[in-house]
């Protein structure tokens, strides 16, 4: 009797569980469901494209003063050419200057008190000797009229006299131009001789510039395509350098044709890389293409679709040199490097 009540013990307490028990159990927590993410593949570029340098004047490249991987400033001379021929050009046009600027202060002030005395003189001496000379030839009419003196030599003195009245006229004459002054056409003349001659050393300093490879904006040198001592041509420019702006990055995301309903100007994503592990740099989109086409990024994933038509998306870095995954800083993104866009559907 004993062993029948310690037997029947479990019966009874499955029997008090299923009476008490299960009205009392707690409901079994709900199970969150997973939000369904989007991952595009993409390629890192910088926010304007690269731009690729050459010179605007034929030449020889006497030096490169950058390398691949060198930061730049804006304007900051990157090579130059043999600049010899314009060097001289400038100098000379700056004397042609000098020469011209110096002639047109001459015109201004017109002659000096010595000149004007100087011309005074001579149109008193050409005044005189026409005097003399007048005093003489009636003179000799007198004396030919009486049969003293012979017909030529009164001609002779005759011819003097007139001689001598148009040389000292003519005397009179620039002494009173000089006393007048510069003619305000000979100003106009020697103001505009100036300015050919500035505008002749503006266009010097010009191709002498031009002599000079400057950056055309702050950058990182990307490709280092030519050397010192190559002969530059315009009939088919040659690229020196190429620059890039990497300041400020984005990705360039190809998302299927599928789920371009997912995908609207500013949404937050993030990226990941294969070569950085688990960090992650937070996005946004900034620009969505208006045309389907092929897909360009292939990934290593065997099972991905080559033949499905994507649409391009612009996704900008909220802060490319961080993460906020992974340990803090990372290093600068490469160019051209494949990373993945993950966006919420």
């Amino acid at each position: 009797m004993k062993k029948l009540a310690i037997a029947a013990i479990p019966v009874i307490a499955t029997i008090a569980w299923l009476v008490t028990g299960s009205s009392h159990a707690a409901t079994p927590p709900a199970v969150a469901q997973p939000t369904a993410v989007l991952d595009a593949p993409g390629r890192v570029e910088p926010l304007r494209d690269p731009v690729q340098l050459a010179f605007e004047v034929p030449g020889r490249i006497i030096s490169i003063d950058v390398d691949e991987g060198d930061t730049v400033a804006a304007g900051q001379v990157l090579a130059r050419l043999d600049d010899r021929l314009a060097k001289a050009r400038v100098a000379a046009a700056t004397a042609a200057v000098a020469q011209a600027r110096a002639r047109y202060d001459l015109a201004r002030r017109g002659p000096r008190r010595e000149d004007l005395d100087a011309a005074k003189a001579d149109a008193d001496a050409a005044a005189a000797d026409a005097a003399h000379r007048a005093d003489e030839s009636t003179r000799s009419s007198k004396l030919g009229e009486t049969g003293a003196l012979s017909t030529t030599a009164v001609d002779t003195d005759t011819t003097a006299a007139r001689v001598s009245a148009s040389t000292a006229a003519a005397a009179a004459a620039r002494y009173a131009s000089l006393a007048k002054g510069t003619r305000v056409e000979q100003i106009a003349d020697a103001a505009a001789a100036v300015q050919a001659a500035v505008a002749d050393l503006d266009a010097a300093n010009v191709a002498l510039d031009q002599t000079l490879l400057r950056a055309p904006r702050a950058g990182v040198i990307l490709r280092r395509l030519s050397e010192v001592g190559a002969l530059v041509t315009t009939t088919a420019p040659i690229p020196v350098l190429s620059i890039a702006d990497l300041s400020q990055l984005e990705i360039r995301a190809e998302i299927d044709e599928a789920d371009v309903a997912a995908i609207a100007v500013g949404k937050p994503a993030f990226a990941t890389a294969d070569a950085f592990g688990d960090q992650r740099w937070p996005l946004h989109v900034t620009r969505i293409t208006r045309e389907l086409g092929r897909k360009t990024v292939r990934d290593d994933d065997p099972r991905a679709r080559v033949d499905t038509r994507v649409l391009e998306v612009i996704a900008r870095f909220d802060d490319p040199g961080k993460s906020p995954t992974g340990g803090g800083a990372a290093p600068s993104l490469p160019l051209g490097l494949r990373m993945y866009v993950h966006l919420q559907r």
